[in-house]
């Protein structure tokens, strides 16, 4: 992701100057940013449960119009007499030097747009047009996600965990049908790109079905001309020198889980009969001795509980800041199997401090690459009208090839055949995606496009409805101006006017 500088106009030329400066960074395609394993490149964080994939829509500014601020219009300040500043369907926050801030500040009453650096602020959505917002975010999505639950069995017995354990598995037959059915779907759907992401359970414990499946939908890919991207969702405890060969050559992505650094993760994440077991050392071993050296960079994934929550700005220094790994923090959810772990729960105060600490921890050693995706739970810098990809762009499919609408429903299927209209059916399950348009308390929030109103999931379990905001919302609200705020200082350092 490109970070663009634009300088404003004053008297018909362009000054090089921190007083007429905005820093953007760059929109580009999600297409492009998924599997580059360089140093250089964006800290793209691929979430568990994701919105869907949307192409960057350039906004055009219209002389002559009258221009206003949109309501949930957020400005903060930030050093050296710079300002944030974002609007809910902006594509990410910008930096406004002084000048820029002041034109900005002058649409709070209707205007044209005078000048080169009006126009510039339009085009960024940061100002809208009188009669109506842009619709950036309304494009189609671009590739079709697909879960593929490979196996129940897991060499970890993590508290929090959805998967009822067994030592049932995906085999290579129902695999070859799920991905087959993927494939036609995008086909039908018409769909550039899909991702498949192996899950479990433990999906390295089946390694070989993996590749096999991978060498059918590589072959697939080929034959129809779409795309196709991978990722292994993975607890990094037993991955081998030769898995992470093949990961390498096949650039297939890989997130691990990492709950805490040391025992904080140990205690969350134990090894299956083996309690003393210390996962975290074999975790770090596999990062550092199996995974950097062949060049490949993990997402990392974090599950803040009621337990861990003081451990995430550890997480941060360990993987993100150490190690340059995309690095993401989600949620505890409750589930049948956790419900009776009282411990897991989290109170609001407690999460904040320990996410705020977090990110305390990453301005003090800012990266100048993207790293914010992921760092708040199911929220993206992307403008978006869904939490996640329910009925839009996401089907999941159990170990048999039944068809479930979430990773945490494999339980609860919608169909047991892969047969059909595989997204209509998604679509028509019992789990409703609203658009955050349609969630009650959401509809004037300045991130209303940035959360969209959380989990449905968690919104239902809490609340009884899917047509209102999340329970979480407080914490949306108390830590996105965080988020936001490092990427505004992110991309002053990138432009040299931060050390």
């Amino acid at each position: 992701m490109a970070t663009t500088v634009y300088f404003g106009q004053r008297n018909g030329h362009f000054q090089d100057s921190a007083d007429d400066l905005i820093i953007h960074a760059a929109a580009r395609s999600p297409l492009d940013s998924f599997d580059c394993d360089c140093q250089s490149a964006p800290l793209a964080f691929d979430s568990d449960c994701h919105h869907p994939d949307l192409p960057p829509t350039p906004l055009v500014a219209v002389g002559g119009r009258p221009y206003v601020l949109p309501a949930g219009a957020y400005a903060a300040p930030l050093p050296h007499g710079f300002y944030l500043a974002h609007t809910p369907y902006a594509a990410g926050p910008a930096v406004l030097g002084p000048h820029p801030y002041r034109r900005y500040r002058r649409f709070r009453d209707p205007a044209p747009l005078a000048d080169a650096t009006d126009r510039r602020l339009a085009g960024l959505a940061l100002l809208h047009p009188l009669d109506g917002p842009p619709l950036a975010c309304r494009a189609s999505p671009l590739a079709l996600t697909a879960w593929l639950h490979v196996s129940n069995a897991c060499n970890l017995d993590c508290p929090y965990c959805y998967v009822r354990k067994s030592s049932e598995r995906m085999s290579l037959e129902t695999g070859r049908r799920a991905v087959a059915a993927v494939f036609r779907t995008a086909a039908e759907r018409g769909f550039r790109q899909v991702k498949l992401k192996y899950a479990g359970g433990e999906a390295t414990l089946h390694f070989a079905l993996i590749r096999q499946l991978h060498s059918y939908a590589k072959e697939l890919a080929e034959r129809s001309g779409i795309g196709l991207r991978e990722v292994v969702l993975s607890n990094g405890v037993r991955l081998r020198p030769a898995d992470a060969d093949w990961l390498a050559e096949h650039k297939v992505k890989l997130m691990l889980s990492l709950d805490g650094v040391g025992e904080l993760h140990n205690r969350l994440r134990p090894l299956r009969g083996r309690a003393q077991f210390d996962t975290f050392a074999a975790v770090e071993h596999t990062v550092d001795r199996i995974l950097r050296p062949r060049g490949i960079r993990p997402d990392v994934s974090m599950t803040v509980t009621g337990l861990n929550a003081r451990g995430a700005a550890d997480v941060a220094r360990w993987a993100l800041l150490a190690r340059g790994l995309p690095t993401g923090f989600s949620f505890y959810r409750p589930n049948p199997l956790s419900r009776g772990r009282a411990e897991l729960a989290f109170e609001e105060q407690a999460i904040i401090a320990g996410m705020s600490a977090a990110y305390d921890a990453i301005e003090a050693e800012l990266p100048t690459q993207p790293f914010i995706d992921g760092l708040l739970d199911r929220a993206a810098v992307a403008p978006h009208h869904h939490t996640c990809g329910v009925g839009q762009n996401y089907l999941v499919i159990g170990h048999i090839g039944a068809l479930a609408q979430c990773p945490m429903h494999l339980g609860a299927p919608v169909q047991g055949d892969l047969s059909g209209d595989l997204l209509a059916v998604v679509a028509a399950g019992p789990l409703r995606n609203l658009p955050v348009s349609e969630k009650e308390g959401c509809r004037d929030c300045a991130f209303r496009h940035q959360c969209a109103g959380g989990c449905p999931l968690e919104t239902f379990r809490a609340t009884g409805r899917w047509d209102v905001r999340s329970p979480n919302c407080n914490l949306y609200t108390a830590l996105l101006p965080r988020v936001w705020r490092l990427e505004g200082l992110r991309l002053m350092k990138r432009a040299g006017y931060l050390s």
